[in-house]
């Protein structure tokens, strides 16, 4: 339980030095990169999640793993309620992506793709895959004021990854 403790205050504190970059907006978006992820997990506990997914699937977007890096990923439609996200990143081995959460603006508009550690949100409504490499995890969703994630200074999901 310790080391899962420290582990775990270790990735948000390089999470947030790692967002203090003087041309990303310094500090504010190292309190970015903690905080975010959170909401987006905390949408859940709200009644957010996604019961279906947009009616179009873009044809790329951002998959940022949490306290990491970006990539850009493709998606693939398998079916009206099943998208397959795909990137080709490099997790290290000592991260356990557990699944992906697909987040969406209240347009209906998908953003990106958090890779959280961990086990799955239980109840959440499965909406298809997330493949990191040869890690393949369940897709979720969550409908969330893309203002209240992130600045435009420093955003989680962007466009050059799009």
């Amino acid at each position: 339980m310790f080391r899962t403790m420290v582990r775990t205050v270790s990735t948000l504190l390089l999470a947030w030095l790692g967002g203090c970059d003087e041309s990303a907006g310094s500090v504010a978006c190292g309190l970015d990169a903690f905080t975010g992820p959170l909401a987006v997990k905390q949408s859940f506990a709200q009644g957010h999640s996604l019961m279906t997914l947009p009616e179009i699937a873009p044809a790329g977007l951002p998959v940022r793993l949490v306290a990491g890096p970006a990539w850009h990923g493709t998606v693939v439609s398998e079916h009206a309620d099943r998208w397959q996200v795909t990137t080709r990143g490099i997790v290290a081995k000592e991260a356990h992506v557990g699944y992906g959460v697909l987040v969406v603006d209240y347009q209906n508009h998908a953003l990106g793709v958090f890779a959280y550690d961990g086990r799955t949100i239980s109840g959440a409504p499965d909406l298809g895959t997330l493949a990191i490499g040869d890690t393949i995890v369940p897709l979720l969703g969550v409908r969330i004021d893309s203002a209240a994630l992130q600045q435009t200074k420093c955003p989680f999901f962007p466009d050059s990854l799009r």
